[in-house]
């Protein structure tokens, strides 16, 4: 299918081009990004998988929690005795043939498959997530090598020297017109890939958007009880979800508060000793640092605060509008 395909090609791209294991010999700021890069990406791995683990331990045991504390294993008056109407709870509960609330087998049959689907769909979020924070975070770094170069571009020795021929010399300018090139070639590539992440990822992160304002309106509305099980069974998953959200809407707004820093340093080139045609690429690459790099999730919604605070304030309203 088309996504399987785009996301083999992206991935493909990331770990070809744009993971900074690819540049981290080619100077010593290059190095320290990667080395920050992959210490922020490594800790993010744990504590997603550390947050995903909990939450499926909360979500699955509670119920099971409940149902102890209140007796219903008892074998003599619990819902297994076949003497009381009381009835197990579940993670999640489905219209199932067979008997899954006074019968044990069919009981443990749904808390298997509970635990199973509740993983299944942790991993998915998860690893989703932890792929595009990876894809995110490595442009990000890519972003604040460019920006350095950009201000630790040379300036001629004249100018040094506050000489009256300040111009760049003919050998300086073999040298300038180089490093303008790998320049641009550089944040050529940071655009396309930029763009490559909002068309594989664009419906999904649609839909991502839509889950989390479903999902926040319906878990505030089982909260809003405020009683003790619901606090205990819904407050961890509330808190996670948001987490979720606010976490990819900060990391998204990574990319558009760098881009400002990018225009800056563009401008900042010292452009007014370079010949004619080395002042054309710098018009060239200022012109294309005004280029938006935020995520678009159907080539509509920007990804980023704005958005999470619109999906907030949305769902705090249909959550008082139902209640």
């Amino acid at each position: 299918t088309f996504y399987t395909e785009a996301y083999q090609e992206i991935f493909s791209v990331y770990v070809r081009k744009i993971h900074l294991f690819n540049v981290r010999n080619d100077s010593e700021y290059a190095m320290e990004m990667h080395t920050k890069i992959h210490k922020l990406c490594y800790f993010l791995t744990f504590f997603i998988h550390a947050f995903m683990s909990f939450g499926i331990i909360m979500f699955n045991l509670i119920p099971m929690y409940s149902n102890y504390i209140n007796g219903k294993f008892n074998r003599e008056t619990g819902a297994f005795s076949g003497v009381s109407n009381a009835t197990m709870e579940h993670a999640v509960y489905f219209l199932w043939p067979f008997n899954n609330t006074t019968d044990p087998i069919g009981y443990a049959i749904v808390v298997v498959f509970n635990l199973y689907i509740s993983l299944v769909c942790s991993i998915n979020f998860s690893i989703y997530d932890l792929f595009v924070y990876h894809l995110v975070f490595h442009i990000w770094g890519h972003l604040k090598i460019l920006i350095h170069n950009l201000e630790t571009f040379p300036r001629p020795i004249g100018a040094i020297r506050n000489e009256e021929q300040n111009d760049y010399t003919e050998e300086e300018s073999k040298q300038i017109y180089e490093r303008l090139r790998e320049l641009v070639q550089h944040h050529d590539l940071i655009i396309d890939f930029v763009a490559r992440i909002s068309d594989t990822f664009g419906l999904e992160l649609f839909v991502y958007l839509c889950f989390h304002q479903v999902c926040g309106c319906i878990l505030l509305l089982e909260c809003s009880t405020l009683e003790l099980n619901a606090l205990i069974r819904y407050g961890p998953l509330t808190v996670i979800v948001f987490q979720l959200l606010i976490q990819v809407s900060f990391v998204f707004e990574l990319l558009g508060s760098t881009n400002e820093s990018l225009i800056n340093a563009v401008y900042d080139l010292p452009w007014e000793y370079m010949e004619v045609r080395h002042r054309r690429t710098v018009h060239i690459m200022l012109r294309q640092s005004q280029i938006p790099l935020n995520t678009r999730a159907l080539n509509m919604v920007d990804i980023g605060l704005r958005t999470m605070i619109a999906l907030l304030k949305t769902s705090l309203s249909y959550f008082v509008m139902l209640r």
